[in-house]
């Protein structure tokens, strides 16, 4: 059964140049077609773009650069710095994002984006920005996306002898998770109509355990609901364990069902993920809380249909649900989804359960 892509980021060092380069080169060449002339894409070469980084450089003020790295190979980068802009004094800039063309809508861009966001607010930053070529609204969605938006800054540079169009994005600094463990496994978001679910990563878990509620917090990104580390206590103790010995299934396990409210404040509304990685016969069982203030308002069902919807993306099109006879709402939602009863178990803690399951054909 196929693993999701997983990869680590860490710290650009001077040898990463020509990687680097050969990455961007091809990055741009792909992203920008159509919109900076053909001679200026293709003239560039490894060596030039190489010599053009100082990953290296030990000035406070420098550019810092953190790479994504599958194996031995570099499919992302991003850099930061002080605000090069002369109106945004204070503030801290993203100077380029790129990630390899294949590994596009794989998480590593979002991983890339917050791990920037997470440096320049660790440096002191509150606001950030960044410069996107007016054209690339695959980019720009992407941005919007995570919270950026365009702050009206418009500007015209030459590229290839052609004038190009660029905005400016801004984002506030509230909310950003904190750097990555070095060789820690990333995993991306997944955005829903409402909500975004968050991988609950091992440091939030131990947070969680410790009582530590700040960093949870920090780590989550957003607000937690009073007695979470109660609600969840099953689970963390069978799940640190589990990511402890094998980091590769975070990507199936817990997640946060985080809401962003009109003001921006980001709060923690439920919970829901695999029980494990896919079994011997490619089969996952799901489970899912929310919160008793946001029942009965669909955020079930959206989640459950992202998250099944995912795991097929991952090559997984065979679940499981598990759930007690007197839960008439989570019933009807597994019934919606066509989980049919294959059986009845007892669950040492839980009680008695009705097994469900569902086979999703392929395509």
């Amino acid at each position: 059964m196929p693993k999701p892509t997983t990869f680590s980021l860490r710290r650009a060092v001077g040898a990463d140049a020509p990687a680097v380069a050969a990455m961007h080169i091809h990055a741009r060449q792909v992203a920008y077609r159509g919109i900076i002339p053909d001679d200026h894409l293709d003239g560039d070469d490894v060596a030039t773009r190489a010599a053009r980084y100082d990953f290296d450089a030990a000035a406070p003020d420098a550019p810092l650069t953190w790479i994504a790295v599958d194996g031995h190979h570099i499919v992302g980068f991003v850099t930061v710095s002080p605000s090069r802009d002369e109106d945004l004094s204070g503030l801290g800039e993203v100077c380029g994002l790129y990630v390899e063309p294949n590994r596009w809508r794989s998480g590593v861009g979002s991983a890339l984006l917050a791990q920037a966001e997470a440096l320049l607010r660790d440096a002191g930053f509150n606001e950030f920005h960044l410069w996107v070529l007016e054209g690339n609204t695959g980019a720009r969605r992407f941005y919007e996306r995570v919270g950026w938006a365009p702050d009206g800054a418009r500007k015209v540079v030459e590229m290839g002898g052609s004038p190009i169009a660029v905005v400016r994005y801004r984002k506030a600094a509230a909310g950003i998770l904190v750097p990555m463990e070095i060789g820690q496994p990333v995993v991306a978001s997944i955005h829903t109509e409402r909500v975004e679910l968050v991988p609950m990563s091992l440091a939030f878990m131990r947070a969680l355990v410790a009582g530590d509620l700040d960093t949870a917090t920090r780590e989550m990104g957003a607000d937690l609901p009073a007695g979470l580390a109660e609600d969840l206590r099953n689970f963390l103790n069978y799940r640190i364990p589990d990511l402890e010995a094998d980091p590769s299934i975070q990507p199936w396990l817990g997640r946060g069902i985080i809401l962003t409210h009109p003001d921006g404040r980001r709060e923690f509304v439920g919970s829901l993920g695999f029980h494990n990685a896919p079994d011997e016969n490619g089969r996952v069982e799901i489970g899912y809380r929310v919160e008793p203030a946001f029942r009965r308002r669909g955020i079930v069902t959206e989640c459950v249909r992202a998250l099944l919807a995912w795991a097929e993306t991952q090559g997984v099109n065979h679940f499981r649900a598990s759930v007690a006879p007197g839960n008439v709402a989570s019933l009807a939602v597994i019934r919606s989804f066509g989980f049919h009863q294959v059986g009845v178990h007892m669950d040492e803690i839980d009680g008695e359960e009705l097994v469900f399951e569902l086979d999703r054909p392929t395509g």
